[in-house]
């Protein structure tokens, strides 16, 4: 039986997966994985299903990017209301949304209906599906962070990004896989449904669980204005982060539609989500890892290393012309990536001010969306008139920008952990 959490006091310091589950109870962690699926699905799901239906990769990378935007424009907005009032109202407005453009989605491809109209409802589509794994983030570190010392509170909070990181990467290895399969083995309309479906069943339960209230507002914070909120919100870290996650969306992004275009030139574009399994497959192996690093090996050295890492591996893509060396290469960026990932999503946990954690989180997440967007749009154009490879290029080029920042110099701020 689960337990009721008290946010404010957690009974138990957290050492380990076990630690987190004491707290949560182990129910939370199928339905907080499987609440991920439908947004892991979307950008391919609608990448694919309009350009098997439409038969153009520009239009499909047009239509996955104005997906992304809606994300990425009410992201904030949606961490902000869960931050003041809980995210159980959130999620299940949002999820009841999202089924209604999805079946809209599914009504207007199967129609033929002009492009101007899908894209209304992509853009509502990816406005709607709700993001699961920023919450997640902030009911964790809201019931971890509480109690102990300093450096206990940091092995809780490395614990904490590790496990989300590693579920995230899980999804985004699942997500394309299933928008594969299902594609291929029923028809491309396939994975929207089963996004439909589990967003009325699994999000319904992540929502309702007894960790839906633990949020910052009852831990009693004290208020601030919205300027002071702002100003302790964006600061030149959280600036920092924003930019980085604007570049790891566009590796991804980049990435994505640059495979899919390689796909689509031998007439298997709807087996592009099964191989971008191979990148999400190397994020899993270092989200796994990277807990396990010593405390001196710093979340910026880390960024900074696996940046380089990132960088040999979209490098590598756009050089490749065989598909078993855009897998090997995939594999390798997804390892500098998922890396990357963990220690951007930590210095955000750390850095956010009280009460402040979904906001933070969620603005985060956002922003990788946004990047992954703004550059699908982009990169489908690109792949159709110069080549998957141009493509890839763009992904070689975000990574080592992406390393480059992890260098610049920022003042240190109390509540910012193990920034250099």
């Amino acid at each position: 039986m689960t337990v009721t959490p008290r946010p404010s006091r957690p009974r138990t310091l957290v050492h380990d997966a076990r630690g987190v589950a004491r707290i949560t109870g182990w129910m939370y962690f199928p339905l907080a994985f499987l609440g991920r699926l439908p947004f892991s699905m979307m950008l391919v799901g609608v990448l694919t299903l309009t350009t098997i239906t439409r038969g153009s990769i520009a239009e499909g990378g047009l239509l996955a990017a104005l997906a992304g935007l809606g994300t990425a424009a009410t992201g904030p907005i949606a961490g902000s209301l869960a931050d003041r009032n809980g995210q159980r109202t959130v999620l299940l407005v949002g999820g009841g949304l999202s089924v209604a453009a999805a079946l809209g989605m599914l009504a207007l491809t199967a129609s033929g209906a002009p492009l101007s109209a899908i894209a209304l409802v992509a853009l509502m589509l990816g406005a709607t599906t709700p993001q699961v794994a920023p919450f997640s983030r902030s009911r964790l570190v809201v019931l971890t962070q509480s109690v102990g010392t300093r450096e206990q509170r940091r092995r809780a909070n490395s614990v904490v990004m590790s496990y989300e990181s590693f579920a995230d990467e899980a999804s985004y290895v699942i997500g394309p896989v299933m928008v594969g399969a299902l594609s291929v083995l029923i028809a491309p309309w396939a994975p929207l449904v089963f996004s439909m479906v589990t967003t009325a069943t699994v999000t319904v339960a992540f929502a309702m669980h007894a960790t839906g209230g633990a949020h910052p507002s009852r831990l009693d914070y004290p208020r601030a204005t919205r300027t002071d909120e702002r100003e302790r919100v964006l600061t030149p870290l959280t600036v920092s982060l924003i930019l980085a996650m604007l570049l790891v969306g566009t590796v991804f992004g980049a990435t994505l539609t640059g495979l899919t275009g390689f796909m689509a030139t031998r007439g298997e574009a709807e087996l592009a989500g099964l191989a971008y399994g191979a990148m999400s497959a190397g994020a899993i192996v270092t989200a796994l890892g990277v807990a396990a690093l010593p405390a001196r090996v710093t979340l910026r050295r880390r960024w900074t290393a696996f940046g380089l890492v990132a960088l040999v591996g979209t490098t590598t893509l756009a050089l490749s012309a065989s598909i078993e060396l855009i897998l090997v290469a995939l594999f390798l960026s997804g390892c500098g990536v998922g890396a990357v990932l963990v220690a951007l999503f930590s210095l955000g946990a750390g850095s956010a001010p009280e009460g402040r954690t979904a906001t933070v989180l969620t603005t985060l997440q956002s922003t990788l969306v946004v990047g992954q967007a703004l550059v699908t749009g982009i990169a489908g154009a690109v792949a159709e008139t110069d080549g998957a490879n141009t493509a890839f290029a763009i992904a070689a080029s975000a990574s080592l920008l992406l390393t480059a920042l992890s260098v610049i110099p920022l003042r240190r701020t109390s509540t910012a952990q193990h920034e250099s």
